[in-house]
């Protein structure tokens, strides 16, 4: 598979990606990288990274990562661990590993840190494979 491709389609094709600022900047077999510009519009009353948007990161990193087994994929289940407030960053930065790749489930960790390199958050995510093809509308 070229994964190098995969990531300019998933970058210009991911309509939802491309509204929050999300770019994949690596994909492969094991896993992804992805970072998000963060800008107030995306802090809690507290002026921080609102956990909803460290969930949303981790969870489309992890996707993407599954997305790359060559199945369109959704979220199953996860767990995930808000370990440290994102103060003043500028960026966050999402890492996905693959754990188990099976037949129908696929489980990674997601590390999720901020400009400065604090790890901010961990998730595991499982995802289903679907049964149609895993490709974006022309």
């Amino acid at each position: 598979m070229n994964y190098e491709a995969l990531r300019q389609q998933i970058n210009q094709s991911d309509e939802y990606s491309t509204k929050i600022g999300l770019v994949v900047t690596e994909l492969s077999a094991d896993g992804a990288q992805t970072e998000m510009p963060i800008t107030p519009e995306y802090h809690n009353p507290f002026h921080t990274v609102h956990g909803g948007i460290l969930f949303t990161v981790a969870d489309v990193t992890g996707g993407v990562a599954a997305f790359a087994q060559g199945s369109a994929v959704c979220t199953v289940d996860s767990s995930f661990h808000y370990l440290n407030a994102g103060l003043d960053t500028k960026c966050l930065h999402a890492c996905a590993k693959a754990l188990k790749i099976g037949k129908r489930l696929m489980v990674y960790d997601v590390f999720v840190r901020d400009d400065q390199g604090t790890l901010l958050c961990k998730g595991t995510f499982t995802y289903s494979k679907l049964k149609i093809p895993a490709s974006f509308p022309n």
